[in-house]
């Protein structure tokens, strides 16, 4: 429960929850992916699925918070240097934190650089709008180009 109500705590804060649609369900998928890849391990395990990387645990977690999210308080990270990073997190996600389509392009290209470090840029962004081809090549070439400006593709 306390991981529950955690997650609940850091969703109020960056105010994108929002269990009952698809895009609501692919937002929490991408935003929790994304803000574990700034050193801020919330201990969901993702795997690879249609749109990019996924967790049944955070999808379990997330429908179970739904009845109880108007009662989590905000909460902040108590060390610090992960406050700190969580600040960089929220900044990162900027306007486009209610974007599903771009947080799922990011989340995608980050996940497989990831995994395989030694594929070159063409080919994830190839692999991506393969598998996934409504994502447009210059959307992902958009998202290559900020990930390694915010330093995720070291």
């Amino acid at each position: 429960m306390e991981k529950k109500i955690a997650l609940g705590g850091l969703l109020k804060r960056i105010g994108n929850y929002n269990i009952d649609t698809f895009d609501g369900r692919l937002i929490l998928q991408k935003t929790i992916y994304l803000m574990q890849s700034f050193d801020l391990p919330l201990g969901y395990r993702f795997s690879w699925y249609i749109y990019g990387p996924y967790s049944p645990d955070l999808t379990e977690d997330g429908y179970q918070l739904k009845d109880i999210f108007k009662e989590v308080p905000s909460m902040k990270f108590v060390k610090e240097e992960r406050e700190k990073q969580f600040k960089k997190f929220i900044k990162f996600l900027g306007e486009k934190k209610n974007d599903p389509k771009w947080l799922e392009i990011l989340a995608s290209i980050h996940f497989i650089y990831k995994l395989n470090r030694q594929m070159s840029k063409n080919d994830i962004l190839k692999l991506i709008i393969n598998k996934q081809p409504y994502i447009l090549k210059k959307d992902c070439e958009e998202a290559w180009n900020y990930l390694e400006e915010v330093g995720l593709l070291n």
